[in-house]
């Protein structure tokens, strides 16, 4: 299965001799304009497409529980709030959600996520769907927040 993100693991020797793996974090990107907040919590927004991965943290890779993940995309009317959800990741980190295949909108397909769980630094960042298959997996690795 083709991945939508490579982590990069690098092993930290923490005091006392004992190795930490350390996640890098999942790019950002800038406020989407169609963001709302608040997406109601539902884990299908229509069908034809799964998205499924795990939030971690970077400084030991361990996966978040509780993370909240909102998921918002376009569809031929455009950008909805038919097509918006939340899901909340499991004890192991796992999402999973289900949405029609997003329609473009002068770009790429794809679908907007905005990820966030307490102590951590939220991200929004977006994923790129193959339009081949019918689910995809994207991992999502968040900061420690001040």
């Amino acid at each position: 299965m083709q991945r939508a993100l490579l982590l990069c693991v690098i092993l930290v020797v923490l005091a006392g001799g004992q190795v930490a793996a350390q996640c890098k974090p999942t790019p950002g990107y800038a406020l989407d304009a169609f963001y709302a907040p608040s997406a109601p919590k539902r884990a299908s927004v229509g069908s034809g497409f799964f998205l499924t991965g795990t939030v971690r943290g970077t400084l030991d890779c361990l996966p978040i529980e509780r993370a909240t993940v909102e998921y918002w995309l376009s569809g031929p009317s455009g950008y909805t709030d038919k097509l918006r959800g939340t899901v909340v990741a499991d004890k192991n980190g796992r999402y999973r959600f289900q949405c029609p295949f997003p329609v473009s909108q002068g770009g790429a397909p794809h679908i907007h996520l905005n990820v966030a769980a307490d102590g951590y630094i939220a991200i929004q960042t977006e994923v790129f769907p193959s339009k081949a298959k019918a689910s995809g997996e994207f991992d999502i690795v968040l900061e420690l927040g001040d």
